[in-house]
């Protein structure tokens, strides 16, 4: 990669932090201008409409990084910043979001519910992808950090879990968040929720339980506790300020989110299972169990999540140094194009299933 090049790609992740711009441009044009509720609409159709296309225009842009230059890009303090200012302009966004919430109930209930699913696709990309990301640093505040945006969606839960669980057990039957071939996305949604929290809450008790620690003290410790009590007092916040209506924004916000989390999860390791040796154990993870995507906007959005393959390979790497990988199963499109699809059934197996190699399909 031309130092030019480089250059480009670092200054495109300042693009994530600006995310929320369409979800605030669209609301207060609705606010302000009568003729045009519908734009509380407006962040859902740039999220899942210009975006895609545009990918589509631009076409894939995969990275080949040495060794040298993700050392270099691991340690650029300009990246390692990207998500602190995702998640200052999450929790912004939240704050303005409550703050409006009278007004935007005087609207028609149409553009009501545009201002709440744009509100919840936001959150699923700055609280929860950011989340992902700084969950798995090696700085104890940016673990902390991922766990509170993970907290502001209800999700406290996905920090324990995703780490100790779904990195160790992906693209095997044991994995909630693994899709199995031919499930459907509202089978695999309900599946990978109820799996997640079930999971989560079990790695906390049998660590504590290892740990000697009973009664009352095992819960005070129980990490999945005390982000579930950090969601309970954001609540209660929301209580105070807006009411019975403002939790109601607060949990559908929270459920919209987790809800994009878990489609993207689906479409990340879709099919896609490891052999096992001949004690029964999976092989180790390898690209080949992620699906990948070079798209650039999306990537610079979602600040890398689509170079999945490298992610799983590699898992404490930043985002800014992840690498494409050409032996990595690829997607047809970006993530908004296929989290569509796969609101269709049958047209995502057309789409997906005669890409799924023969060597991870239904290996488990």
């Amino acid at each position: 990669m031309s130092p030019l090049t480089l250059r480009l790609y670092r200054y495109s992740f300042w693009l994530a932090p600006t995310t929320a711009l369409s979800f605030w441009h669209g609301t207060s044009v609705a606010l302000q201008d009568p003729a045009r509720p519908w734009m509380t609409w407006w962040a859902l159709i740039i999220t899942y409409v210009a975006v895609p296309l545009i990918d589509l225009l631009a076409g894939r842009v995969p990275t080949h990084f040495t060794r040298e230059q993700q050392a270099v890009l691991a340690a650029d303090r300009m990246l390692r910043a990207i998500p602190w200012l995702c998640a200052a302009s999450w929790f912004a966004t939240l704050a303005w979001a409550i703050h409006v919430w009278p007004r935007v109930q005087a609207l028609p209930w149409p553009h009501v519910a545009g201002f709440v699913v744009s509100l919840g696709v936001v959150g699923g990309i700055l609280a929860i992808n950011v989340g992902h990301e700084l969950i798995h640093r090696r700085h104890p505040l940016e673990r902390f950090l991922g766990g509170a945006l993970l907290a502001t969606v209800c999700y406290g839960v996905f920090k324990v879990e995703h780490v100790r669980g779904h990195h160790l057990r992906v693209a095997t039957t044991d994995d909630p968040a693994t899709a199995r071939f031919g499930e459907s996305a509202y089978r695999f949604v309900p599946r990978s929720i109820i799996g997640t929290l079930r999971h989560g809450w079990a790695l906390e008790r049998d660590r504590l339980a290892r740990s000697g620690t009973h009664g009352l003290q095992r819960l005070l410790a129980n990490e999945v506790a005390h982000w579930l009590l950090a969601s309970l007092a954001l609540t209660m916040i929301v209580l105070a300020w807006r009411g019975a209506s403002g939790v109601a924004l607060f949990a559908a916000t929270a459920l919209i989110a987790v809800v994009e989390l878990e489609l993207v999860n689906y479409i990340e390791h879709y099919g896609l299972l490891r052999s096992r040796d001949a004690s029964g154990a999976p092989m180790p993870v390898a690209p080949a169990h992620s699906w990948d995507y070079a798209g650039w906007l999306t990537n610079a959005l979602l600040i890398n999540l689509q170079r999945h393959s490298d992610h799983h390979a590699h898992g404490g790497r930043p985002f800014a140094a992840l690498n494409s990988h050409a032996d990595a199963p690829q997607l047809p499109a970006s993530y908004a194009a296929m989290i569509l699809a796969a609101l269709v059934p049958p047209l995502f197996r057309r789409i997906m299933d005669k890409r799924i190699p023969a060597a991870t399909r239904g290996a488990n």
